[in-house]
């Protein structure tokens, strides 16, 4: 009898292995999307025209330590936004990009085989870079800051090396408020991960 129970546990051990192995390990992600640049000033300026959308890029990859729990690096592209108008009789133009190098904890809540929810929180180190006319008049800032981030996502695995994945990420108060200004972007991107 105790035979058979030895037997049981070794068989169950044996047929559970290839499943955390897929749980753990390294992986690539790709994401494209959209994104908003909030908080733009437009102070002073009149007739003005906003256009804080953009498109936005996540490339980086991670690696899981287990079915719950992974850490990932990633360059992020948060596009740009541009707003015009006029100031003391002159046309003006303000163009803002932002992009950085990202580091976060993921919190994974496995649904089923396939499906995943995911949680994010990290640090992204941000540059700035604000383009501004007046008239004739130009100049230029830039910044460089550690700010914080977070996001939440859904992930889904077609093989046990292949998956699509959803994200919603908020990146906040970038830029330098004594010179490029402060704003939170959004992104919203889809993309794929590969495991290896």
């Amino acid at each position: 009898m105790a035979n058979k129970y030895v037997l049981a546990l070794l068989a169950a051990f044996a047929i559970s292995i290839p499943a955390f192995a897929a749980d753990t390990g390294g992986y690539l992600v790709g994401m494209f999307g959209q994104t908003k640049i909030k908080d733009v000033d437009t102070t002073g300026l009149n007739n003005v025209s906003l256009d804080d959308t953009s498109t936005g890029i996540k490339l980086g990859g991670g690696y899981a330590f287990n079915r719950n729990f992974a850490v990932e690096g990633a360059y992020v592209d948060l596009g740009k936004a541009k707003v015009t108008g006029t100031f003391g009789g002159n046309n003006a133009s303000e163009t803002i990009k932002a992009s950085g190098l990202v580091v976060t904890a993921v919190g994974m809540v496995p649904i089923n085989q396939q499906f995943s929810l995911l949680g994010r929180l990290g640090l992204i180190n941000a540059t700035v870079k604000a383009d501004a006319s007046v008239g004739n008049a130009s100049a230029s800032v830039k910044s460089t800051d550690m700010k914080t981030t977070f996001g939440i996502g859904v992930a889904y695995s077609f093989t046990q090396q292949f998956a699509v994945r959803a994200d919603y990420d908020v990146y906040q108060k970038l830029g330098d408020s004594a010179t490029t200004g402060e704003s939170d972007v959004d992104m919203i991107s889809i993309g794929v991960v590969y495991k290896f």
